[in-house]
């Protein structure tokens, strides 16, 4: 049985229930600092499920949420939410974590490889070759044009990254951007125009039923050619990773940096291991921060308790 607000006193330890994937202790002395007087319990002792009120984790079991009858606010411990989404997961107000110090990250990731490629790190140089030695045939800042597939906090962080180093910077989303330090792109039908006009296209968007599959052959023929692709948001994005591989053998493709796949983490076996234009790393662009996000959280349980509403919360409808 649920209890609205008025009953919830009636139930004997009203609880914020925390399940961090690792550093329990050091969570739960965060957030006792930052919320003296909330009582709070770290997964899996749980003391009483009915009485959770609000839960901050990752993810969970949808068998383990279903013991908590008077659930009312979820909080992600990461920036995806896509988990809790799935059917199956409680119908509850849904917070996502929009932090700062994450889009930085996300952001150092992202300049870190374009320009990588960009300015031809990785060539290695042989005695063959030292009579161009000095010489820099790479593109400068300003000829080079980094796109933002997906253009909401975390792609405005890194797109003012580009921009603040002298870049050009093209944004595709949905409905479009009115900032006048990018060009924008909106919608399916200016995502070729889009596609073709960025030396460079890293992905920022989430995993929604919308953007689920959205890079097929068809698109990545229409990459500018010579492109680096740079893949941040979700591996559910690429409708199929030989499609990728097969824009690299073509040359088409430049090269791809993927911090995402599908399945995640890939198969032993997985061409995108293996393949010599492609980078992978272990979905390490953006970690989660600690003693950041316990403040942002508790921020939001803070304004709960006034009455106010948390922010950003989910839009389930639109997946994010």
């Amino acid at each position: 049985m649920r209890v609205d607000g008025s009953d919830r006193g009636m139930l004997r330890g009203v609880t914020i229930l925390i399940n961090p994937w690792a550093d329990p202790d050091q969570w739960i002395g965060a957030f006792s600092e930052l919320l003296p007087n909330e009582e709070l319990e770290v997964w899996p002792d749980c003391s009483n499920p009915e009485a959770v009120e609000m839960l901050i984790a990752w993810r969970m079991k949808r068998s383990d949420l279903a013991t908590f009858t008077n659930l009312d606010t979820i909080f992600s411990m990461g920036a995806g939410v896509d988990q809790w989404l799935r059917e199956g997961s409680p119908d509850v107000r849904l917070v996502r974590l929009a932090d700062p110090a994450m889009a930085g990250e996300m952001a150092a990731y992202a300049l870190h490889w374009v320009s990588h490629y960009q300015r031809a790190f990785g060539q290695r140089y042989d005695p063959a070759s030292l009579d161009t030695w000095g010489i820099n045939t790479a593109p400068v800042a300003r000829e080079y044009t980094v796109g933002l597939l997906g253009f909401g906090q975390i792609g405005r962080r890194i797109g003012a990254a580009f921009n603040d180093l002298g870049y050009e910077v093209n944004a595709w989303s949905r409905g479009g951007t009115d900032d006048d330090w990018v060009t924008s792109f909106a919608g399916l039908d200016e995502l070729e125009a889009f596609l073709g006009s960025c030396d460079a296209v890293v992905n920022v968007l989430p995993n929604t039923a919308e953007t689920a599959g959205l890079l097929t052959a068809e698109r990545f023929a229409q990459f500018k050619a010579g492109a680096t692709f740079v893949n941040i948001g979700r591996g559910t994005v690429v409708s199929d990773e030989t499609e990728l591989v097969a824009s690299l053998d073509a040359g088409h493709l430049g090269a791809a940096v993927l911090d995402v796949t599908n399945p995640e983490p890939p198969l032993a076996d997985a061409p995108v291991l293996h393949h010599p234009k492609i980078r992978v790393t272990p979905h390490i662009s953006g970690m989660t921060q600690m003693a950041t996000a316990a403040e942002l959280i508790a921020e939001n349980i803070q304004r709960i308790r006034r009455g106010e509403a948390p922010f950003p919360t989910v839009d389930r409808g639109a997946g994010y």
